[in-house]
């Protein structure tokens, strides 16, 4: 290779390098902006207190302690009982072993203040933002789109007890893993990359952690199935479809069966959830219905605006557009609109709010991607008319002025109609995506203030931090092993065992035996057994009877 020929190749080298370091720059700008964005409504959430069920699923987990916990990680399948630890017969489950993962660390180090649980919750959102960021970039091929997506699923008013309320850590780790799962899986096999036995394992790892946090995640092999047959090319013989299947459905079958063998074990099991009344699916055409069309009012502030007659519009529109759009972007979140959410799509009451999260992900894409349509039809409409009016008075200018004759009229003609194809379309499509991400910005901060969404969310664990406070006050740490009966002067929570797993927690003695009065009935001879007797309402605590008072007595 000649000198000049050498030199060319090499500046070719370091611009596509410098090109790559620029987008790689502009990438991170981007998601430092997303994060900024998420943290301005986000951290309000840090002054917030536990909710009471919150208290349940913290203590269920601290009963179960960290060696079973992680078994149960381990072991998704199955559905571990746990000893209630209390006077009577309080069956326990540990439902969602992975929520263990978080509260359990948590607890150990921070007891029970709030503050830290809120940090962590809030670091795990802001945590998925470069993920789903990363997805969505790989999924559109589109920064900008990948931009305003993110923008709209980062932070929804009507799905803000995600921020706000710890109970609902649940689906903020189901949608971490599963996002994360999903983005590594389409990392891969954007690159062509079949799966090996490393890849795979770290794959289901992600996988499994999504399910041990909450039943959402098994729709996951589903969206990877869709987005596999999306991506695959035109087989041309058996052959070719037989060796796609061996190299790329490998993983997939792997997943599906790891999903049949969880839903097996959870759905046959002794306690699961969906022999609960509120978990009980109802399986109908109408209820599948109803509970889309209420999923859609939420995500797109309908405020009950979208009728079943508006969601049926609004969904066969969408699935035109990906038909007819031709995009594999389109048509993949067009199926997980539908998919994602029926592991709830049938239960009563409808859900909402962070059960959505996962949905609005699908939601968010779709629309971002009408947007940067839309922004790409006005821009190459303004460069149109732009090009048009500019040479059409240039023109004008040059057809008046007579002195030159027609042979320089036309080069002059020519550098003109040039000049005026170049406008910058690049340019006019950042002012309207940045006019739209402010605009929405804008109308999410005052739909959060229209709503009250932080005083109102703010306010939900008040009760639970003065009844802690209330059990703090008496300075009372039980001997080992003795039983405490708790006698509240009102129902304090809807879960009347909610007063036990705060004591629980507060003393953080697995040997104690507590009770609730009136709950079960105490013979004269248990009564007479018991240690402690602590008097309970809202804001104070009195003991009634200890082994000191009874030894004064």
């Amino acid at each position: 290779m000649n000198l000049p020929a050498f030199s060319s190749c090499n500046r070719a080298r370091n611009a596509t390098a410098h090109r790559a370091n620029w987008l790689t720059r502009l990438d991170a700008i981007c998601v430092l902006l997303l994060i900024a964005y998420f943290l301005h409504f986000a951290l309000a959430a840090r002054h917030g207190g536990f909710r009471e069920d919150e208290m349940m699923n913290l203590g269920i987990c601290w009963r179960a302690g960290a060696l079973k916990s992680l078994l149960a990680n381990m072991a998704f399948w199955k559905l571990f009982y746990i000893p209630g630890g209390a006077l009577y017969d309080l069956p326990l489950y540990l439902y969602r072993p992975g929520g263990a993962l978080y509260y359990l660390p948590l607890y150990h180090f921070f007891d029970l203040d709030p503050l830290p649980y809120r940090i962590a919750q809030i670091s795990i959102l802001a945590l998925t933002i470069p993920i789903a960021y990363y997805l969505a970039r790989l999924l559109a091929s589109c920064r900008s789109l990948a931009f305003v997506a993110v923008l709209a699923f980062c932070y929804h008013p009507y799905v803000a007890n995600l921020v706000f309320v710890g109970a609902f850590i649940y689906d903020v780790l189901c949608g971490f893993f599963y996002l994360a799962a999903l983005t590594y899986y389409v990392h891969l096999r954007e690159q062509d990359i079949c799966l090996g036995p490393v890849q795979l394992l770290i794959f289901l790892l992600l996988y499994v952690l999504a399910l041990d946090s909450k039943e959402m995640a098994v729709t996951l092999p589903v969206i990877i199935l869709i987005y596999e047959f999306l991506k695959a090319p035109r087989w041309a013989d058996c052959k070719a479809f037989l060796w796609w299947s061996v190299c790329y459905a490998t993983p997939l079958l792997v997943a599906g069966a790891v999903t049949a063998v969880y839903l097996y074990g959870k759905v046959y099991s002794t306690g699961f959830l969906t022999r609960l009344d509120p978990y009980r699916p109802r399986y109908s055409w109408h209820q599948f219905v109803a509970s889309n069309a209420t999923f859609l009012n939420e995500l797109f502030f309908g405020s009950n605006a979208i009728s079943l007659k508006t969601f049926w519009i609004l969904w066969v529109a969408v699935f035109i557009y990906a038909v007819f759009r031709r995009d594999r972007m389109v048509r993949l979140m067009a199926v997980w609109v539908v998919i994602v959410p029926l592991p709830i799509a049938f239960l009563l009451p409808i859900r909402g709010g962070g059960c959505l999260y996962l949905l609005l992900f699908g939601w968010a894409m779709i629309v971002a991607k009408v947007a940067c349509d839309l922004i790409a039809l006005v821009s190459r409409l303004f460069m149109f008319f732009g090009q048009r009016v500019a040479v059409d008075r240039k023109t004008e200018a040059i057809s008046e002025t007579h002195h030159r004759g027609a042979a320089g009229d036309a080069p002059i003609l020519g550098i003109l109609r040039a000049t005026a194809g170049k406008t910058p379309g690049w340019t006019i499509r950042i002012v309207l995506v940045t006019v739209l991400a402010v605009s929405f910005a804008f109308f999410t901060d005052w739909q959060n203030r229209r709503l009250r969404t932080v005083p109102n969310l703010l306010g939900v664990g008040e009760k639970v931090s003065h009844v802690i406070a209330a059990f703090d006050s008496l300075n009372l740490r039980p001997a080992p092993h003795s039983t405490v009966l708790l006698k509240p002067d009102e129902q304090l929570f809807q879960n009347k065992w909610h007063p036990l797993f705060i004591a629980s927690l507060v003393w953080n003695d697995h040997s104690l035996q507590i009770g609730i009065d009136k709950l079960n009935e105490l013979t004269p001879d248990q009564l007479a057994k018991v240690d402690y007797i602590i008097s309970l309402s809202e804001f104070r605590a009195d003991v009634v009877r200890s082994p000191r008072i009874r030894g004064s007595d």
